[in-house]
């Protein structure tokens, strides 16, 4: 039989071309990615004036001690902690305070909105800034010691 050139050109010219395409299949390869985002969660509080001169004669008393300002770039917000405690004088007997807080320019708490101490007062579900008023309750002896009495509130605030 004879050969002919220009079949045997045709079929080596497609396995040729059969043999290019399988070698160039491309090759995965990856390039990892991250980051970190560091948190902006702030809390200032600013006393009152009321913070300094407090009533201490007999009676419940309810007092606007702070401005509580705020700051988290946390999506799911954040919490407000407070302690309670006592305001003392040395040799004198403690005045036993609670704390809440309301927002900003609200009404006064009354007096079944305190509790006891520390837990959150206050917590949000979105980021950004907060104003809440600071509020004590406490309740002076009806016999007070007399003398100067202080104390001091912690608060904590804690991305959500």
């Amino acid at each position: 039989m004879l050969k002919s050139p220009f079949l045997t050109s045709i079929v080596f010219g497609v396995l040729t071309i059969s043999s290019a395409a399988m070698a160039s299949d491309p090759t995965q390869a990856f390039v990892t990615l991250g980051g970190t985002v560091t948190s902006t969660l702030e809390v200032t509080p600013t006393p009152t004036g009321a913070a300094t001169a407090l009533e201490l004669m007999s009676g419940i008393q309810i007092v606007n001690v702070a401005d509580v300002e705020m700051d988290t770039n946390n999506e799911q917000g954040l919490a407000l902690s407070a302690s309670a405690g006592n305001l003392t004088k040395t040799g004198g007997t403690s005045i036993a305070y609670l704390v809440t807080s309301v927002t900003h320019g609200g009404t006064a708490p009354l007096a079944g909105a305190f509790s006891a101490g520390p837990y959150t007062v206050f917590s949000t579900s979105t980021n950004g800034s907060v104003l809440q008023d600071l509020y004590i309750k406490y309740t002076p002896a009806a016999q007070q010691d007399p003398g100067d009495y202080a104390g001091e509130i912690t608060l904590n605030v804690s991305d959500n």
